[in-house]
Formats: structure tokens, sequence, C-alpha cells
């Protein structure tokens, strides 16, 4: 499955020892999910290594790698300095959390400098040993500010594992629902072809061609502050209530989801 999220095009670089593929992913000007599927996927085993560098700058962001450090074997996800994977602590070690899909990925999550997915027999506190595939959330840094993302993968065990995609928010301390791909290319832009907004009066005024089913507000630090279900092709948010400043709103048509920021004065 390959799916890449729309509008300006950039370079992604995923790499494995000497081998490097160049990898697609995109994100629109109002700042959105930028989303990478690993085709094919990559599989790692005894001693192998898989790094995201999630915008493209040079600098790999995070790391999931097989280790033995002589007395276990074990899979972790281990973030560059700075960064972080939301992870728990059990008896006093990280585990990497598996999160369901949906899950909101913001400055709330519990950040640590690694997060084991898998450890070798005993170490009960592994969230992702033959569970099949499982999200992390991470964040990272890009020129001092905080972006959220997420990482796939389906780990067998202490010794082999598969990553199959990563996405991540482009706009900076903005929060991203684990597993969120964004707008796709194809039938999305088709559905929000005709696609119009703006505020007026404390209302957000939505118009799309075809019936919207569904608004959510977020703060522009990825906090949920509004939720409406939605049944026709001109709709209105009541914003009243909201303080000033700028939200981040995604409104879904059958099944597709657009992302808009817009003001409340």
């Amino acid at each position: 499955m390959s799916k890449i999220t729309k509008n300006n095009f950039g370079k992604k670089l995923a790499k494995y020892g000497a081998l490097s593929l160049a990898i697609a992913g995109v994100a629109d000007a109002t700042g959105q999910v930028v989303y990478t599927d690993v085709d094919p996927d990559f599989i790692g085993g005894m001693g192998d290594s898989f790094s995201i560098d999630f915008d493209g700058d040079g600098t790999d962001d995070i790391q999931v790698i097989q280790s033995n450090n002589g007395n276990y074997e074990l899979v972790q996800a281990l973030p560059a300095v700075g960064n972080g994977v939301i992870a728990a602590s059990n008896a006093g070690y990280l585990y990497a959390s598996n999160l369901a899909e949906g899950t909101v990925i913001d400055g709330t999550g519990a950040f640590g400098s690694f997060g084991s997915f898998c450890a070798g027999v005993g170490y009960a506190g592994s969230q992702f040993c033959g569970a099949g595939e499982g999200i992390i959330g991470v964040e990272f840094d890009i020129s001092g500010d905080t972006h959220y993302g997420w990482v796939r993968v389906d780990v067998a065990d202490s010794s082999n594992f598969i990553v199959l995609d990563f996405a991540y928010e482009s706009s900076a301390a903005i929060g991203i629902a684990a597993g969120d791909e964004g707008d796709i290319i194809g039938v999305d832009d088709q559905i929000f072809a005709n696609f119009d907004f703006f505020v007026n009066n404390e209302q957000l005024n939505l118009s799309a061609a075809n019936a919207m089913d569904q608004v959510t507000v977020y703060t522009i630090l990825g906090q949920q502050v509004a939720d409406q279900k939605l049944s026709g092709t001109n709709e209105t948010v009541n914003i009243s209530a909201l303080s000033t400043g700028v939200y981040v709103a995604k409104v879904s048509i059958d099944g597709a989801v657009k992302t808009i920021k817009f003001a409340k004065k």
C-alpha cells in the first residue's frame, strides 16, 4: 500500500546502514500531516536498525534498533538527544507505549529518552512482543520547535521487527492522532475539491460539494475544544466560547479528512 499526502512534495530519507531509501512526503502551506509509507516495509533482524528523518533536514530524529546488551536481546526506539518517545515505566525501565489508533500525541504525553518495544524473556513490561501492528508516539525538534509524530511497527519478538510507515504534524506544537495519514491524493482531492470556510459573527462557516460528516476543533497545542456532527453541504460551528487565538479544525467527508487553520478574534 502506497499513499502520499498532498501538495508541496519534499524528500524524506530512511536509512539502514549503507542502504538509503528515497521516500516522498508532503505538507501544504497551512501545515498538516506529512505521511510516509515505507514501501517495501523494512524488515529487521539481529543487529539491524532503521533511522527516520521525519522532516528531511538531514538529522535522524528517531531510530528503531535491534540489539543485545550482553544479557538479553531487545528491539528499541531510540530518539535523538532532545527528542522523545511516549513510554511507560515498569520496574524502573521504560517500555514504548503501544498507542490505540486515533490516540492524540501532543504535549500531554509522557515522553522518555528511549522506549523498548520488546525485551527478552522475563521482561513483562513489553507492549509490542507478538502483538501485531502497533504505533508509538514521538516528539522531535525542528529549528527549536517541538513537533509530534508516530511510527507504525510490527515486532514479532526481541530479535525481529518491521517498520511499516510513519507521519508527523508539520505545524509546531500541534498534536497528531496515532495512525493519521493526512489527506490522500486522488479520491480525497475530489471530495474536497469545492471545500471552503470562513469565520463571521463568531461562527465557523463550512461549505463543500459533498455532505460533511464531522468537524473537530483543536487549540494550536493540540487540545480538543469542540467536536460536532455534520450532515449537510453548508454547516456552521459556534465558536463564541473559544478564546481569541488560532485554531486547527479537521473536517471529515466519507472517511476523508481536511485540516484547516482559522483565527478567533
